[in-house]
């Protein structure tokens, strides 16, 4: 946390015991850095509520008097053409009368609406005022007892008519600096009054000097620095400058000595003093660099003295004045997470921060802070502020974006598989009427090929895919299904007997009568009047089967209905219609 120049400072290691760089507890430092920027968020929130508050009343506040104003125009073009017609007249003063009332109350109006809007902003303001206090108060907190992250220290004491003052200040490479006050012990050597004698003895500086009235000369002039007092030190990275002065007054002749963290010293004289160039001799060396190492020790031992926060600025604005302090939570988050991060990979405990202290003896204790009691923390932000703290990864590694596995393109050739039957060289299966959502993995055996016309004309698009490329198995018929392999073959149709009758010849069945007695059809016992006979080969039966066949090949399969059960009367009458059309055909009847 600080620099410690009396002893040596502790070692932390990590969790699983390995060296680190950290010299402080930062775990304790992570707490306080997470409370800041939780403050500091919830002040961005505030502000920025506010100032949509701002900008709703301001536009209320303008609408509210536009509609004032006209009112009050609309109601004086009104009476305005009255009072200029007839002044003179008691109708002309009773409307000038009131287009003097009406400006009036919509000036009062107006006004009245102006001052309750400054009065609302002056409130806004102090809410702000309130919010960016606490803000600072949180932050003088952490920096009191810890420094910014990654932070160069310059430390520097003033000696002044009013008293000593001794600032830090921090500067850090994200843009925020900071200056807080310092304060000085009674039992400090940083007195009042301080001179050089009281730090070290026998401190001189050789140089050069012009003398002579007559004639000119330079001449080595020794100038003894114990009755000098010391107006300022100040302690940087890379050195440490002391400012010294031979009165009281400020434009009292002096020297600036600066002696830089590579051993190099050097004198340069301030106004009034000797000639610019000072070389210093090796003799001065020695009571130089110790005045300069003890001043340098005086003041760092104040770093333990952080009284108050001075300033702190963003990117060269006062944080009271800048519009976003969130930007300052979001730079300690960022300055912090590598640290937090590297914690948490060598922690063994999970869910834990974890490191070690050692205390001497070949001792060392633990300490640890859990996530969730972080995470706690920010129970009070909205959704959108916790954002600012994912780069702690506070809730176990961050989910990974999915990667995307590279697909295989999409091939536009034809596709084969390594081992195809051969092609079909007939037309393509018609797979219209397939009742199967997907094809089995059972091969139909080869079937015979049948070329046949269709006595259907296809009228709709052909959508099947192309022939060519390659396809699943067709799936097999189930057993109830009709196809080219289960019908029966088709009986020869003799072409003379199907032939067209030549004209004026009688067919034969066309006069046929349909029942050949009288009797009813519905009667429950009928001779029949055609004697047995020998069965004669019907030609019309040969084509209504054929006909059927090709029918029952095109259309698709039909699942047997239950048959309804039938009455007695519609069994009399299709007995009757059958046997009519046996007798028709030429075939005698069963019964």
């Amino acid at each position: 946390m600080y620099d410690r120049p009396l002893g040596a400072p502790v070692r932390y290691l990590f969790g699983d015991s390995t060296e680190s760089d950290l010299e402080f507890d930062y775990l304790a430092f992570i707490r306080e850095v997470i409370d800041c920027a939780v403050v500091m968020a919830e002040c961005e929130v505030t502000l920025g509520v506010t100032v949509e508050d701002r900008r709703s009343r301001e536009l209320e506040t303008a609408s509210v008097i536009a509609a004032v104003g006209d009112l009050g125009t609309r109601v004086s073009q009104l009476v305005a053409p009255v009072a200029a017609d007839q002044p003179a007249t008691a109708v002309g003063r009773c409307a000038t009368q009131i287009a003097t009332a009406i400006r009036d109350a919509v000036d009062k109006e107006s006004a009245q609406a102006r001052a309750t809007l400054a009065t609302e902003c002056d409130e806004m303001d102090r809410q702000d005022q309130r919010q960016r206090a606490r803000a600072k108060a949180v932050l003088e907190k952490l920096l009191k007892t810890h420094d910014l992250p990654g932070a160069e220290k310059e430390l520097e004491v003033a000696w002044t008519t009013a008293g000593v003052k001794a600032t830090m200040r921090q500067r850090t490479g994200f843009g925020v600096e900071a200056v807080l006050s310092l304060d000085i012990p009674a039992s400090s050597t940083l007195a009042l009054d301080l001179r050089v004698d009281r730090i070290a003895e026998n401190v001189e500086i050789h140089a050069n000097e012009t003398a002579g009235w007559l004639k000119k000369s330079d001449k080595v002039v020794a100038h003894k620095l114990g009755r000098y007092q010391v107006t300022n030190v100040v302690v940087a990275k890379d050195a440490t400058r002391v400012r010294l002065r031979a009165s009281p007054e400020a434009n009292a002749a002096g020297f600036v000595i600066t002696a830089r963290r590579n051993g190099d010293l050097s004198v340069e004289p301030t106004t009034g003093g000797p000639s610019p160039a000072v070389a210093i001799d090796e003799r001065d060396r020695t009571g130089l660099r110790l005045l300069t190492e003890r001043l340098e020790g005086a003041v760092r031992l104040l770093t333990e003295t952080r009284t108050g926060l001075v300033s702190v600025d963003i990117d060269g604005a006062p944080i009271a004045q800048h519009a976003h302090p969130r930007v300052l939570a979001e730079r300690l988050i960022a300055a912090v997470a590598p640290t937090v991060q590297n914690i948490a990979r060598h922690s063994r405990s999970p869910g834990e921060l974890v490191l070690r202290r050692l205390i001497g003896d070949h001792r060392r204790e633990e300490i640890f802070v859990s996530t969730a009691d972080l995470l706690k923390r920010l129970d009070g932000l909205p959704s959108h502020a916790r954002e600012l703290f994912a780069p702690l990864q506070l809730g176990g590694e961050p989910a990974k974006p999915a990667v995307d596995e590279p697909r295989p393109a999409r091939q536009t050739g034809e596709v084969r598989p390594a081992a195809m039957p051969a092609e079909r060289s007939g037309p393509p299966i018609d797979r219209r009427f397939d009742t199967e959502s997907e094809p089995r993995s059972e091969v139909r055996p080869e079937t015979r090929q049948e070329t046949r016309p269709d006595p259907r004309p296809e009228t709709r698009p052909d959508t099947r895919s192309d022939p060519r490329r390659a396809t699943p198995p067709p799936a097999p018929m189930p057993e109830s299904r009709s196809g080219p392999n289960r019908l029966a073959p088709l009986p020869a149709i003799d072409a003379k007997r199907v032939t067209r009758p030549t004209p004026g010849s009688e067919s034969p069945f066309a006069d046929s009568p349909l029942f050949e007695d009288k009797a009813s059809p519905f009667s429950p016992a009928r001779a029949d009047p055609t004697p047995p006979t020998v069965a004669k080969h019907a030609p019309m039966s040969d084509a209504r089967a054929a006909i059927a066949a090709a029918r029952s090949f095109d259309r698709p399969p039909e699942v047997a209905a239950e048959p309804a059960r039938k009455r007695p009367d519609d069994s009399a009458l299709t007995d009757a219609i059958e046997r009519a059309l046996d007798e028709a055909d030429g075939t005698p009847s069963p019964k």
